[in-house]
């Protein structure tokens, strides 16, 4: 990997320091104030999110779009005893939703069961053989989908005419039709002030309508949903949702209750992952997340959703077990795949193909061929003459475009602005592949790749304890990142391929991990520059996560 540029992630004014206002109206160590300023917070109000996460702050669920329509559904389900299907996505905030609306619906009396389709032999979204499968087995009279279902206009169609309604809740794009579902319940139609709830955040509201704690919660009704914020957090970190204004409140009591008394599923998680006490979005990010997302990856997400709804702590084990044993496959395969891909070529969308890759693990590799090279990136597989790629784009790029200069040469595709998914016959690679540089190549005209953007120097980030308070961290409020820059005193091989560093000057040590990112060890008496995040540990103290190597200077 090449040395990246770097600034600070704003320009500081000369004169008194700009976040002078922050430091003094939420008491914040100095540092703490400088870091939330570089993260855009100009006003104290700005941070009344995070550092005052109350009920009150929350927006009504009955000012969503759709809901008013779909409690009424729903509540006419329960009254009549129809069965109720939950209809889930295999991804993380698929698995939270379908087991949150679950939970709620329990909690309400009605006879609801779950459903999540396959990620190889049924793809993303609502499906007719599924449908008609639900039909013959569980006969639901209403079927609520989750984190899909905004596009099966023609499935929605289907599902009436063999006798079934749906209540549609989901995120994503919206096409040119709504499906003629009972309600749609969506944040970007009709102005709703959160355009960034994940889908287990669309479900979270439309549990929080059902159960008439509105319009904010208290007393049993509060302590229950607060529980649910659980899975909200860990959905909305999964899906790399903005943690800014109400997902921020929400993701922060999640955090804070997850740092409670938590079920037998999510405490077997907890300890796979090695977390305890206090935990921060990155714990959710590359601890928790990666568990449930291999389930779904690896085959069925089935017991994703039954580790996070079971009550037997024998069970949650066994799970466990299973999830764990998962996700190292995962990682084995996902290695494997990114050292056989050809290194990226400069094209303006990184493409690749791999007729053998496993389809659980493209999404993740292509996100770190897009992360290394700066500019979109996709990797595809073929199953039965189709190739099924992941494509990941970064800041500055729109997949939903590409993806109409594309609709000539593809059989489907969809999803957000920076991850999206689209099949199409093997044989026409190479049309899809210029559609796709061509459109790539016009979207970065007169766009320079942008440097990294880092915090200062080590001494200029606060102590661990104080970065707790701006929690959560993550997608549109970035994890704190220092430049580390002097020379090492000492370098030790830990592992199979990582680095232990002591660099002069500063007391606690580097983590270097993966070394495909640089060919050769550092050695001792070396000068080194690096972007780093600092790692808090109770146990092991702090220590730097280098995350990749810097030019020398600043630019």
């Amino acid at each position: 990997m090449e040395a990246k540029t770097w600034r600070l992630r704003r320009e500081i004014p000369a004169g008194p320091a700009p976040w002078r206002a922050l430091a003094a109206a939420w008491n914040l160590e100095p540092r703490l104030a400088r870091l939330a300023w570089l993260r855009g917070a100009d006003q104290p109000e700005d941070l009344a999110w995070r550092l005052d996460p109350s009920w009150t702050r929350s927006t009504d669920p009955h000012l969503l779009p759709g809901v008013d329509p779909s409690v009424a559904r729903i509540r006419q389900a329960i009254g009549a005893r129809e069965r109720i299907v939950v209809y889930g996505d295999y991804d993380v905030d698929g698995v939270t939703a379908t087991a949150l609306l679950v939970r709620a619906l329990e909690r309400l009396g009605a006879e609801v069961s779950f459903f999540i389709p396959n990620r190889f032999s049924d793809g993303y979204g609502l499906h007719l053989d599924c449908i008609r499968e639900l039909k013959a087995t569980r006969d639901p009279g209403l079927l609520l989908s989750v984190d899909c279902g905004v596009r099966s206009v023609d499935e929605v169609k289907a599902s009436a005419e063999l006798g079934m309604d749906w209540v549609i809740t989901d995120h994503h794009a919206l096409g040119p039709e709504l499906p003629p579902a009972c309600a749609v319940v969506h944040p970007h139609l009709d102005g709703y002030p959160n355009r960034f709830l994940a889908g287990v955040g669309v479900a979270f509201k439309l549990a929080q309508a059902l159960m008439g704690a509105v319009p904010h919660p208290t007393g049993a009704d509060a302590a229950f949903l607060d529980g649910m914020l659980k899975l909200v957090a860990i959905g909305t970190v999964a899906d790399m949702m903005p943690l800014v204004d109400e997902n921020a409140l929400l993701v922060r009591r999640g955090l804070d209750s997850l740092g409670g008394k938590n079920g037998p599923g999510l405490a077997a998680l907890l300890r796979a992952a090695k977390k305890e006490g206090a935990l921060g979005g990155q714990d959710i990010a590359f601890g928790l997340a990666p568990r449930l997302n291999a389930v779904g990856r690896m085959g069925g997400a089935e017991d994703a959703v039954r580790l996070l709804l079971t009550r037997e702590a024998t069970e949650a084990e066994a799970l466990m077990v299973r999830v764990e044993a998962l996700n190292q496959e995962r990682r084995a395969i996902q290695q494997e795949l990114t050292a056989s891909l050809p290194p990226p070529d400069g094209a303006a969308f990184d493409l690749v193909l791999d007729p053998a890759a496993h389809k659980g693990v493209i999404g993740i590799v292509a996100g770190q061929r897009m992360r290394a090279t700066g500019r979109p990136a996709g990797v595809c597989t073929v199953i039965d003459g189709v190739a099924h790629c992941s494509l990941r784009a970064p800041e500055g790029y729109d997949l939903g475009e590409l993806l109409v200069l594309a609709q000539p040469f593809i059989l489907s595709g969809g999803g957000h602005r920076a991850a999206a998914g689209l099949s199409f016959e093997a044989s026409r690679l190479t049309f899809v592949r210029q559609a796709l540089q061509r459109g790539a190549a016009m979207q970065a005209e007169g766009r320079e790749l942008p440097p990294l953007l880092l915090d200062g120097a080590p001494g200029e980030l606060p102590d661990d304890a104080d970065l707790a308070r701006l929690e959560p961290f993550g997608q549109g409020f970035a994890p704190p990142l220092a430049r580390v820059e002097g020379t090492l005193t000492s370098s030790a091989v830990f592992g199979a391929d990582h680095w232990k560093l002591r660099v002069a000057g500063l007391s606690d040590p580097l983590t270097w991990f993966s070394n495909h990112e640089r060919p050769a060890q550092p050695r001792a008496g070396e000068r080194i520059c690096v972007a780093a995040a600092p790692q808090g540990s109770a146990r092991w103290g702090r220590s730097w996560l280098v995350d990749m190597a810097l030019e020398g200077a600043a630019p």
